[in-house]
């Protein structure tokens, strides 16, 4: 989409049937707008929660899409029914003077909380929306998330949104100048990376990624050419590659924040927990980009079971400077409560018990569903329909079975409310199916 799409309220008000004389008079311009439509107000980005990049389905393949997330509108407290208004006031009366009130709060478990939230979601009752999504099926997508990211200014940045803010300055209208600085001497280098750059912005992906690699052949030594050619690895998904790109980048420029970070969420997403520790570690800090580093270096901890050592850095994270880190911290600490109390056998009894309990129903449907289609000859009638509920079985089996093992899955993880991120359930981590 071109542009953000923001839902409009329409009211309409269907004039009554009658002659052309008892029609009302047509309005101006300016009045149909406002009598038949309710434009609704702008996102106010400067109060903005996170600004999200991720890859999402977009026919046979995938489109990078960023999120902007407001903070979820607070609970509203429940209102008492007029009619029983005067009944519980005359017990309330009764009650204080026959029994002691005793009025204890009972105080809720963060893990119940997170549990219930999460079978909701899996059930797909839990609906959640950005308040704008930008996608890059258009060159002004690099070009929009920049200047949302300069209206948000305390809002959570993931790593992806600042690479892509890394091409919103690209000019694709000089496509031309660029392919003919090719064939000039000393210029190849520079162009083949701006060149690339280009394409990459008007999603020649592929094209981009080869003409980044030429780039690197014709100066090995370009931390820049090195660098881009492991983000375009990066938007591939190709992350081995990409790590190898980087790797060779931050060796080139040592210390450079942008690249480090880059190689540290290429070795996070290799699963290389110990070797993203390192480089997250080195670019810990108290807001921004900074602050984003010292979430990830907590769950590069968490995912070793450092537990005390993640605490420690989720603490430091509390005290950030700016956007809404401490709920962020809080989400984080809880994630840890967790992986902590399954490793010492705590939940996972209970959810190795439930897993069975699911699996055991399966199994007995499955048979169930096999008894009557050989009672039925359903397998010679119908052999296509009769072996269908057979290939969700063999799902459900595996399901199960990896639910029994002990290992946590993707689900296991963050989800304590809308707008904060969690690295290991974003769809980099975790490819979403193709929608179809």
């Amino acid at each position: 989409m071109s542009e953000p799409q923001i839902e409009l309220e329409r009211t309409r008000t269907d004039w009554p049937a009658g002659t052309a004389e008892e029609q009302p008079p047509e309005a101006a311009p300016e009045e149909v707008l406002g009598e038949w439509e309710e434009e609704a107000p702008p996102v106010p980005l400067d109060q903005a929660r996170s600004l999200l990049t991720g890859p999402l389905p977009a026919g046979l393949g995938e489109v990078l899409v960023t999120d902007i997330w407001m903070r979820p509108a607070p609970k509203e407290p429940k209102r008492k029914r007029r009619g029983r208004k005067q009944k519980l006031d005359w017990f309330e009366q009764i009650r204080s003077v026959d029994l002691p009130r005793k009025v204890e709060e009972t105080p809720v478990d963060p893990q119940r909380a997170w549990e219930e939230r999460q079978e909701l979601r899996e059930l797909g009752l839990l609906r959640e929306h950005p308040a704008m999504r930008y996608d890059a099926r258009t060159e002004q997508y690099w070009r929009q998330v920049s200047d949302a990211r300069d209206k948000a200014k305390n809002a959570i940045l993931d790593p992806y949104t600042d690479f892509v803010i890394s091409f919103a300055d690209v000019d694709h209208a000089r496509l031309a100048d660029y392919r003919e600085g090719i064939g000039e001497y000393g210029r190849r280098g520079d162009a083949l990376l701006e060149l690339g750059r280009g394409y990459l912005v008007i999603g020649r992906l592929k094209s981009a990624r080869s003409l980044f690699a030429a780039a690197v052949r014709a100066d090995p030594h370009n931390p820049r050419a090195w660098w881009h050619l492991g983000i375009a690895h990066l938007f591939a998904r190709a992350n081995r590659k990409a790590a190898w790109a980087l790797e060779n980048a931050a060796n080139e420029l040592p210390g450079d924040m942008r690249y480090e970070l880059a190689l540290a969420t290429a070795r996070f997403h290799l699963r290389d927990y110990a070797g993203a520790e390192e480089l997250f570690r080195r670019q810990a800090g108290d807001h921004g980009l900074r602050a984003t580093a010292r979430s990830m270096l907590g769950c590069s901890l968490r995912m070793q079971g450092k537990w005390d050592d993640a605490r420690i850095e989720l603490g430091f994270l509390r005290e950030a400077r700016g956007g809404d880190w401490p709920a962020m911290a809080k989400q984080c600490l809880e994630c840890v409560e967790r992986g902590e109390q399954k490793e010492a056998g705590i939940l996972r009894v209970r959810r190795r018990s439930r897993n069975v309990l699911k699996l055991l129903g399966g199994l007995a449907a499955g048979g169930g569903w096999v008894g009557y289609a050989l009672a039925e000859k359903l397998f010679e009638k119908e052999p296509l329909w009769a072996a269908i509920p057979l290939f969700g079985l063999a799902a459900l089996l595996v399901r199960g079975l990896h639910g029994i093992s002990g290992r946590e899955t993707s689900g296991e993880f963050g989800n304590a409310e809308q707008g904060l991120p969690c690295w290991q359930t974003t769809s980099w981590m975790r490819p979403r199916r193709l929608e179809f």
